[in-house]
């Protein structure tokens, strides 16, 4: 397994709010990929929490197995504004 930190440029979330990011391997099919919220800020009793991780097949009018995507939405459960981006693991 190969563990990637750091991954994506700063975001910051509301309290309540929940983003959406999607990950690729230029299409290719990787098998198992994780996502998980990387904290970039001190913070107490904040959870951030990842959430409907996912995959999806896009349409293509060419030949082949479609390209795919990865999803996961992180969900700020916590009560104030919090910074932060991805760790992502894959089985590749």
């Amino acid at each position: 397994m190969a563990l990637w930190r750091n991954i994506g440029g700063l975001s910051t979330i509301a309290p309540g709010a929940t983003a959406f990011w999607e990950i690729t391997y230029g299409g290719r099919d990787v098998g198992v990929v994780v996502c998980a919220p990387n904290i970039l800020e001190s913070s107490i009793n904040i959870e951030l929490a990842a959430i409907e991780q996912g995959v999806v097949a896009r349409f293509t009018a060419g030949e082949g197995s479609p390209p795919i995507d990865y999803t996961v939405r992180i969900k700020n459960h916590g009560t104030f504004h919090l910074s932060y981006n991805l760790n992502v693991g894959d089985w590749q």
